[in-house]
């Protein structure tokens, strides 16, 4: 029976990100781990000091270990004099400071003038050139904030205090099923009306970047069945489905029917380009995001709403991407009453300023995103940008 499928109706990405991020999807689990294999995880617990750090009074510098009140009288005019063991003591940064002291002259300051003499010619305050215990994090204090993506300084502190292990989110479980027969793996030689299927290397390299594990389904056919089977399939095990291609309007584009047939539809048709019949839904309280089957538009639409969606996993809101002013080296011209994202190279000039080099070209040119740092956003009412002109780049991957 010939299934008759949903017409496109494209809304603007405001209002297609608004409705696709206002539902709570897959919620946080959370897994104990080593704190040595943390780096680049997000923690799901707030972290304390279980020890002071440091967690005895030490030397910051090299010098004599003495009592700040022996030295008041010194000055350059009446050198003091001190006796080794009774006045003070040497020391080298790190070295615990003897009880009986509480300061620190460094070495460039003494003048040794025998084996047990020494002679000074200022006077150091009480804790000078010393490391109090607990300066750096007190017994108790927290150390790392939960939400926190851990660094490997942040590594550092959390073991420095005595944190062997620490509660961490798990990454999300993320599919990504390459749908239409025309497909072939790239182990296998094209011939005339196949295409090397090479998204699914675009969504794990940067889904994974981005936090995520990725699961990549073989090559599923553009068939009703066969397509409804895998999403069921993947629902079971995963967090966040991810289907590429058959979102359009074509004979074999199937993705729009299954998931309203098992879930929701949300969006489908989202006013941009390269992209605009990328589809955005839920099954089973988990998103989905049918990305278009060209490669430009799959590189973008998981710029514009799969990143965004892991980010909120995380962080509970998306850390916005680095924008920069640059002049344009060519025109642009774009279609009015379409957003068009760009892609571009930025270079820096002699002066400091920023040129942007659009690379302009349909979405199916992998080369217009192999040396791409970003796009320029051309919004749905402008026609042209000059050359020379002032615009705003954003870069991929560059957060603040």
């Amino acid at each position: 029976m010939r299934r008759v499928r949903a017409q496109l109706q494209a809304v603007s990405l405001e209002e297609a990100q608004r409705i696709f991020f206002a539902p709570e999807f897959f919620q946080a689990r959370e897994e104990e781990i080593k704190t040595r294999e943390a780096v680049g995880r997000v923690t799901s617990r707030p972290v304390c000091a279980q020890r002071d750090l440091p967690h005895y009074a030490s030397a910051a510098m090299d010098g004599i270990a003495v009592k700040a009140e022996r030295t008041r009288l010194a000055d350059p005019h009446h050198p003091l004099r001190l006796k080794r063991g009774r006045d003070c003591e040497y020391v080298d940064t790190g070295d615990p400071i003897p009880d009986t002291y509480d300061a620190v002259i460094k070495i460039e300051d003494v003048h040794e003038l025998d084996a047990d003499t020494i002679e000074i010619t200022r006077p150091v305050p009480v804790g000078k050139h010393i490391r109090a215990v607990g300066e750096d994090f007190a017994q108790g204090a927290q150390v790392i904030p939960k939400d926190f993506l851990l660094t490997p300084e942040a590594v550092a502190a959390l073991l420095g205090t005595g944190n062997l292990t620490v509660w961490v989110k798990c990454r999300p479980r993320a599919i990504f099923i390459p749908t239409g027969s025309e497909l072939i793996p790239p182990e296998k030689k094209p011939s005339r009306g196949q295409i090397v299927e090479t998204n699914s290397q675009i969504v794990r390299g940067y889904v994974e970047r981005w936090g995520a594990s990725v699961t990549i389904h073989p090559i599923v056919l553009n068939d009703f069945i066969y397509v409804r089977r895998a999403v069921q399939e993947a629902c079971a095990e995963h967090d966040l489905i991810l289907l590429g291609a058959g979102t359009s309007k074509g004979r074999g584009d199937w993705v729009s029917e299954v998931v309203r047939g098992l879930g929701e539809v949300l969006v489908h048709g989202v006013a941009y380009h390269p992209g605009h019949p990328v589809l955005l839904g839920v099954i089973e309280r988990k998103p989905v995001v049918g990305l278009p089957g060209y490669p430009v538009a799959t590189w973008l639409a998981l710029h514009l709403f799969v990143w965004p969606l892991v980010e909120r996993y995380y962080f509970g809101r998306a850390r916005e991407l680095i924008k920069i002013q640059a002049k344009l080296t060519k025109p642009i011209r774009s279609v009015r009453g379409f957003r068009e994202f760009v892609r571009a190279r930025l270079e820096r000039a002699a002066d400091g300023s920023y040129l942007v080099h659009p690379l302009q070209g349909g979405a199916s040119k992998l080369s217009t995103i192999v040396g791409a740092d970003g796009w320029i956003e051309v919004p749905e009412d402008v026609e042209h940008y000059e050359h020379g002109a002032l615009v705003e780049a954003t870069l991929v991957d560059a957060v603040v």
